[in-house]
């Protein structure tokens, strides 16, 4: 075996696990009235069935959900028993422990009561800076009430058949909050001192084991050190955690890193490609070896964030960072993840690049996750399962970037003769541009996942072709998916007369000189102006404006990130110019209007516009084959620009057709 450490059998509380790989907590955006939902059960099937040891449901609201309408889970009431149930079943059935995840928002409550803001709560009336709540101080009856919640929740999860509960304790949450020296500002029982911060969560523990009873697990998840300036600091909660462990109170900490309560912390949930690998390890070995040292040694410590791996997990297992190792990620990109590792097929794994495009980019918007290159995760109920035709052909494809390399592996996947034609040297389409962006060479793997694919199912492929209507028709191709991408939008020409204009494709093929002083015109306000913006000042020593025709960098990007990319140009010194319309330019000036009023802005001493304009589709290929092939399609930016996402989904729904 490849992994000796990472599949050797452990146990929790003298629970039997078969390996130390868990799939970690996480929203999904598939609950359905509160509950798990018939979505999100497949969802969790398809990982069940393949390997893993422990799973962790999304962390359960203790009070009532009425009136909120983001998708998220409650078991405050018996009605979240049948739901379980049924995932306890299958759990159960595939020798898979499953653990229930108890939270409470606090001061950083997320959702709105039917569109209204309720009223928050916290140990003290600390503002949040990232939700601008300002909570009400919790009274002692009303800590001790929720405390009961708890409990009454956690005896419901365990009568519908979980293994365990943890109590969700960092990223800021409600008990992270009495926790914090910065926060907890109360001078009763309840704070004041160490012990007094950490009696909320013991009270919390304690009530929860005698709800309960004996055989279960308990835990809790904690952030030992965050990105919030009111935070927890590392050496309180490790010693936090010390004395909750010899009280006997936990069978396990689970180790995470992150805070929902700052714009800095909230990225570092779900770290992206900007971040190393194995962010929870440093925190997570510092919990291990304090409990070591005190003796203890029943207390597992367990963690996730940023392990998309298997060698990794069982580097941080090996050199005793933890006792269990957890991904997220990793399954929402390959549910077959544990079973490629076990079975010694590890460089089948379809690893996760931390682009957080579909995965949180989706649950931030209330929308179910996903995998900007597994598309089937949340789809499994319609394409969780790839069938072998009964009629195959052969089939053509044009174009090798993602969306035509997905549609060929899953087209040849179902049983097709396939080729895959693209003009171009290399495949991968706009992906080796994006690539070459400062901190975002991981992007790349999309295309490395995406070749192993195309080789592992037998996909012709041929390069530096390319494809006109008379050459498809002269190969009489059973069917033809057209997917040719995109080529950048420039505005008239006449709009910049006497100006030096490149384009962000020149700049980052290295076709376009750049003078000192840049204007870049970020029409697009995704990731590739500010790329660029950075590129440039990083590498070329330019003076950088962005003028973003958004209301922040990054405007249509996923939250996550755009908030990085707002750090990230500060940083080095980019000017970002918000609300900006490009009407033209020349020798030295860049001409712009504010998009909301149309007042003139004029940008002097630039030596060159770079434009990130958009890209401009084109149907001519698909047009000139119409009524000459016996199937046509068409797939990905051709159709209408947009991202990876749309490319790859659609090549996978196409493949699913024919």
């Amino acid at each position: 075996m490849d992994f000796p450490e990472l599949f050797s059998p452990t146990d929790i509380r003298s629970i039997p696990l078969k390996n130390r790989l868990f799939f970690g907590p996480h929203g999904t955006g598939m609950s359905e009235g509160g509950f798990l939902g018939a979505r999100q059960i497949a969802y969790y099937e398809a990982r069940i069935r393949n390997n893993i040891g422990l799973i962790f449901t999304e962390a359960h609201h203790v009070e009532p959900l009425e009136g909120i309408v983001y998708p998220t889970c409650s078991a405050a009431t018996d009605a979240c028993i049948p739901a379980l149930a049924e995932m306890a079943g299958l759990c159960g059935a595939n020798d898979v422990r499953l653990f229930g995840q108890l939270f409470h928002e606090g001061r950083s409550a997320l959702s709105l009561r039917d569109g209204r803001r309720e009223v928050t709560v916290g140990p003290s009336a600390i503002p949040d800076e990232r939700h601008h709540n300002v909570p009400r101080a919790m009274t002692v009856p009303m800590i001790e009430d929720l405390v009961g919640h708890f409990a009454a929740a956690a005896e419901r999860m365990v009568r519908a058949g979980v293994d365990g509960i943890e109590i969700l304790v960092g990223m800021g949450y409600l008990h992270a909050q009495f926790l914090s020296p910065h926060i907890n500002q109360r001078t009763d029982e309840y704070g004041g001192s160490v012990a007094g911060r950490r009696k909320f969560l013991e009270k919390t523990l304690i009530a929860v084991r005698d709800a309960i009873g004996d055989r279960p697990a308990i835990g809790f998840r904690i952030v030992p050190e965050d990105d919030d300036p009111d935070g927890l600091e590392l050496e309180e909660s490790v010693a936090q955690c010390v004395a909750i462990a010899e009280a006997d109170l936990c069978d396990f900490i689970n180790v995470a890193v992150g805070n929902v309560s700052t714009l800095a912390g909230v990225p570092s949930i779900v770290p992206s490609m900007y971040t190393p690998a194995g962010a929870c390890l440093p925190p997570a070995r510092a919990v291990r070896s304090a409990l070591l040292e005190r003796g203890i040694d029943t207390v597992k410590v367990i963690a996730a964030g940023r392990i998309n791996q298997p060698q990794d997990a069982e580097r941080a297992l090996g050199e005793g960072d933890v006792d269990m190792v957890g991904a997220v990620r990793a399954f929402i990109a390959d549910h077959e993840f544990a079973t490629k590792a076990k079975e010694g097929r590890a460089d089948e794994i379809r690893a996760c690049i931390a682009c957080n495009q579909a995965c949180i980019g989706h649950r931030a918007t209330g929308h179910a996750i996903s995998c900007i290159q597994h598309p089937a995760t949340s789809r499994e109920r319609t394409y969780g399962t790839v069938t072998i035709t009964p009629k195959p052909k052969s089939v053509l494809v044009v174009g090798g970037g993602p969306g035509g390399m997905k549609a060929a592996a899953v087209a040849a996947e179902r049983g097709h003769t396939v080729t895959l034609i693209e003009k171009g040297p290399r495949l991968g389409g706009q992906v080796l541009l994006a690539e070459r962006l400062p901190g975002r060479a991981e992007f790349g793997g999309v295309i490395t996942n995406l070749i192993s694919e195309l080789n592992r199912y037998g996909v012709a492929i041929e390069t530096g072709v390319e494809a006109t209507a008379e050459l498809v028709r002269q190969r009489k191709p059973g069917a033809v998916i057209i997917a040719t991408g995109a080529t950048p939008f420039t505005p008239d020409p006449g709009w910049f007369e006497g100006a030096h204009v490149v384009t962000a494709w020149d700049v980052l093929r290295g076709e376009g000189t750049v003078g000192k002083n840049v204007v870049v015109a970020d029409w697009r306000c995704d990731w590739i102006g500010p790329g660029v913006a950075e590129l440039l000042r990083i590498d070329q020593r330019c003076n950088v404006r962005l003028a973003v025709n958004g209301e922040t960098v990054g405007y249509t990007v996923q939250n996550y990130l755009k908030y990085q990319l707002a750090g990230r140009l500060h940083a080095v010194g980019v000017d970002v110019l918000p609300y900006m319309r490009l009407i033209g330019a020349d020798a030295d000036t860049v001409y712009l209007q504010h998009v909301v009023n149309a007042e003139p802005v004029l940008l002097e001493g630039v030596d060159t516009l770079v434009l990130a304009s958009g890209h401009r589709g084109g149907l001519d290929l698909h047009d000139g084959l119409a009524g000459h092939v016996p199937e046509l399609y068409a797939i990905g930016d051709c159709l209408s620009p947009r991202t990876v996402e749309e490319a790859i989904s659609e090549g996978m729904e196409t493949a699913f057709l024919l």
